[in-house]
């Protein structure tokens, strides 16, 4: 895969525009859906050949108001305008995925009793407390996996999640979005690329250019133990890691998964004090299920 995130993503932005939106008439016979280079240049205010290196990653590093012309043109929201800047404004040196949780993070999560996750940059699950441990160990997650990858190779993925079109296509989205400060760093480019090659569904939604940070939003999960499971979920950024997302899930008001995930909170807890139980008197959890 090659090392240029941004062209790819004016590329994959220009293909996506219907001309019309911008009251433009389509002239001739085109090989290809959505806007010409030239027409994005003019409407843009820039040269042909000036967008032409910008594609290509013969420049980087466009100015602000070519950034804001650009975004303007190929109809971002605020979410992928936020993406292009970041790609467009990078520094020389490439950013780091940030794997450590720092103790005040752990402590903080393990005190809430709702399933409650972090993850990092690539989307790998690098920490849970409890309940949030008990969730996505029904569904195959543990922490160390990659939460993309088990979503787009795992077979049983679409018996687990219900609604999985729209989860895949928010995965990608937020992996796009989260990409941005570093869009050079090796772990990435090996994710996307295996992802690429062995799923025909992520290639495509990658090749489409959406970007979707992860706020809140709700999924359905058919889960072994618990049934199928109607959850909402927020987000919080952690400001000393960036890139970090602590992931904190509830159940859908009015329907039955409010009574299944207060079950599951309360054997999460009693599996914890067991643990805890079992360290006090001197004894070894290595048989028993870690959480953070």
């Amino acid at each position: 895969m090659q090392d240029n995130l941004l062209g790819e993503f004016l590329r994959a932005r220009r293909e996506r525009v219907d001309p019309a939106s911008l009251g433009l008439r389509a002239m001739g016979v085109r090989r290809t859906p959505g806007l010409r280079r030239e027409e994005v240049a003019a409407q843009a205010g820039i040269s042909v050949e000036y967008l032409v290196r910008l594609e290509r990653g013969r420049d980087r590093r466009p100015s602000p108001a070519v950034v804001a012309s650009l975004a303007q043109v190929l109809l971002l929201d605020a979410d992928g305008a936020a993406h292009l800047a970041r790609l467009a404004e990078l520094p020389a040196e490439r950013g780091e995925v940030v794997d450590e949780v720092s103790p005040l993070l752990r402590r903080l999560v393990e005190s809430w009793p709702n399933p409650t996750v972090v993850t990092n940059s690539l989307l790998d699950l690098i920490a849970t407390n409890a309940s949030g441990e008990e969730l996505h160990r029904g569904i195959g997650l543990h922490v160390g996996d990659n939460m993309a990858r088990s979503l787009f190779l795992d077979p049983q993925a679409r018996e687990v999640f219900l609604d999985y079109d729209t989860v895949a296509r928010e995965t990608v989205g937020n992996l796009r979005s989260l990409s941005g400060p570093s869009p050079a760093h090796p772990r990435l480019m090996e994710l996307v690329g295996e992802l690429s090659v062995r799923s025909e569904l992520f290639a495509r939604l990658w090749g489409e250019g959406e970007v979707q940070a992860k706020t809140n939003g709700a999924k359905v999960i058919a889960h072994p133990e618990a049934g199928v499971l109607h959850l909402e979920w927020s987000t919080l950024e952690v400001a000393a890691a960036p890139g970090q997302l602590v992931v904190a899930y509830q159940a859908q008001e009015g329907t039955e998964t409010v009574e299944a995930l207060e079950s599951m909170v309360r054997r999460a807890r009693r599996e914890s004090l067991h643990a805890t139980d079992i360290l006090a008197r001197g004894g070894d959890t290595r048989g028993e299920r870690g959480y953070l």
